[in-house]
């Protein structure tokens, strides 16, 4: 992934020099300690200069374990926010409450479609990587890699069916602007015959019953 995509937010590394001066902030919610020694706020995320700093440390090649420690984060908090960082490109929380904005809008989902049609082998890191260097999206709405996959194999779903239903319809015999009853000269059903027609007279016949 090209580190120039990444998006950057203002740090200050002085600001997590000492951990403990990290969780040192006036709350006004109900706090608590963590078995790491860390405080936390219940209903609110960590702050942006925590969540950046997680991140510079994954990309020196710290070990989530060892971040959990040294900040006094919880483990699986910290590989939630790495986890969505690779995802999403952003350290930003997720929406806490209501509906998450709709990132697959028919303007992306076209433009996804016709990445792939132009380069079919294209991966779906690429595509995500296109729509950001496009400005067809930016790091906040860009689809996730799984978002992405989603969308082509729908597509391509889709495509795939449309394609089948006008090769069937190649295939299918013209229809006859006649009959076969009107070919032969039959009339329509009438209840009076056995099977269902009437055969018409022969002229001799019909002479001879007028």
């Amino acid at each position: 992934m090209d580190c120039s995509l990444w998006p950057r937010y203002a740090y200050n590394p002085a600001a997590v020099t000492n951990p403990a001066a990290v969780y040192s902030q006036p709350f006004t919610s109900h706090t608590g300690v963590n078995q790491l020694g860390g405080v936390f706020v219940n209903g609110r995320p960590l702050p942006d200069h925590i969540r950046n700093r997680i991140v510079e440390l994954a990309h020196q090649g710290v070990r989530p374990c060892d971040i959990s420690r040294q900040l006094r984060v919880s483990h699986g908090c910290v590989s939630k926010i790495l986890g969505r960082y690779y995802e999403t490109g952003s350290i930003r929380p997720g929406v806490i409450g209501g509906s998450k904005p709709k990132v697959a809008t028919p303007k992306v989902v076209q433009t996804i479609a016709a990445y792939k049609r132009a380069n079919p082998t294209m991966f779906a890191w690429e595509i995500r990587e296109k729509l950001l260097e496009e400005r067809v999206c930016d790091a906040e709405n860009v689809p996730s890699v799984s978002s992405i996959n989603r969308i082509v194999r729908n597509k391509s779903a889709m495509e795939r069916i449309s394609e089948r239903a006008i090769h069937q319809s190649a295939f299918l015999p013209p229809t006859a602007p006649y009959s076969i009853n009107e070919l032969l000269g039959f009339e329509h059903p009438n209840k009076g015959t056995p099977d269902g027609m009437q055969i018409p007279l022969q002229n001799g016949a019909n002479s001879r019953n007028a």
